[in-house]
């Protein structure tokens, strides 16, 4: 059983969402860098991208004089833990509290109602 995931401040999820967005296993930190959407420093970055495999994020090795950066932690893992997270601490473990909360008396176009009904009856099927 993986352990649980913490949340990302900001900055480091920042940096977590352009190394998931690199088109490779191994990505330089260069790389990383480059697919920021804000300038930061490069020792900025290093010292973040050295705090993500601290908290097992990430793994590095080194290539020559640089060093390549490996998501441990898929985006899709990612996401799946927080949203688990907020339904749990902001709406009790509610997921219709947190449908809810979306749809807040504005309606839901009739796409979304469609999705989200067929997501449920899916749903439904695996638990029945």
């Amino acid at each position: 059983m993986k352990k649980e995931l913490v949340s990302l401040p900001d900055a480091e999820f920042e940096v977590m969402s352009a190394l998931w967005h690199c088109n490779a296993e191994f990505v330089p930190t260069t790389e990383i860098l480059a697919q920021m959407k804000t300038e930061k420093k490069a020792q900025t970055v290093l010292t973040m991208l050295t705090r993500l495999a601290d908290k097992g994020f990430l793994s590095s090795r080194k290539n020559g004089k640089e060093r390549l950066w490996k998501a441990e932690v898929s985006e899709e893992e990612y996401r799946s833990s927080e949203a688990k997270r907020i339904v749990e601490k902001v709406y009790g473990g509610s997921f219709v509290g947190l449908i809810s909360a979306f749809y807040d008396g504005k309606g839901l176009s009739e796409a979304d109602a469609e999705e989200l009904i067929s997501w449920l009856d899916k749903e439904k099927g695996k638990n029945g």
